[in-house]
């Protein structure tokens, strides 16, 4: 379970950090999150989908990276098998957590339990003067980017959902000839026809928007399920 506990100098001044190529804290994952400026390069190795939180109602755009849940096809104990890694992937065990009491502030945070974590090997998150050192900097100025990126994605599924762009998808899915097909449902695509459809204005303000790329990129990415299966053959 994660433990995320704001990034402390003093409780997590021992700690050091190590690379995890296996990226194995979302090896049971069969979804992970995107942003909106990564479309493009993860939809050569993904299937782009549309996943509404239950609790939100928000949309979120998600690679899709196993066939059943519970299933991540790119996680292998040699490295993650895959051409491209999401970028939320890349920046844990940081995470950006908005103040309850302040929309505008957010607080760099850790998860305590990453196996990544430790007080021996990799590198120190604080140097002996308890301040941060160059490679803590940087992996925070990452992980603020990204969170900038997501801001900048809510805003673009919130235009294709007031244009009512979106609509749901059921994959059917068999890996082997003599499997029973079976179907992965809950996810969303954009609606090509509607797509076509939209006015001129709102075509022209997807283009200012520079959302153009990353909606055909998506579209296009269904290829991928059959890639999936592949790899799914191969396990």
């Amino acid at each position: 379970m994660a433990q995320i506990k704001a990034l402390d100098k003093k409780a997590h001044s021992g700690l050091k950090l190590t690379q995890d190529i296996t990226f194995d804290h979302v090896s049971g994952n069969h979804i992970l999150p995107l942003v909106v400026q990564e479309i493009v390069q993860a939809a050569q190795s993904y299937p782009i989908l549309f996943v509404k939180d239950q609790n939100t109602e928000q949309f979120k755009v998600v690679a899709l990276t196993g066939l059943r849940p519970g299933e991540n096809l790119f996680s292998g104990a040699e490295g993650w098998n895959g051409s491209y890694v999401p970028l939320q992937v890349r920046t844990y065990p940081f995470v950006l957590v908005k103040n309850p009491d302040n929309a505008d502030q957010a607080v760099l945070c850790i998860d305590e339990e990453s196996k990544m974590l430790g007080e021996s090997g990799g590198e120190p998150l604080f140097d002996g003067e308890g301040e941060q050192t160059d490679y803590l900097k940087n992996r925070a100025q990452a992980v603020v980017e990204t969170a900038q990126r997501v801001a900048v994605t809510e805003s673009f599924i919130e235009f294709l959902v007031s244009k009512d762009l979106l609509v749901q998808k059921k994959l059917t899915l068999r890996v082997n000839e003599d499997d029973k097909p079976y179907d992965l449902t809950g996810f969303f695509v954009i609606d090509e026809e509607k797509l076509n459809g939209l006015s001129g204005e709102d075509f022209l303000e997807l283009r200012k928007r520079g959302a153009l790329p990353a909606i055909y990129a998506s579209m296009m990415s269904s290829m991928q399920v059959q890639n999936l299966i592949r790899k799914k053959r191969l396990n």
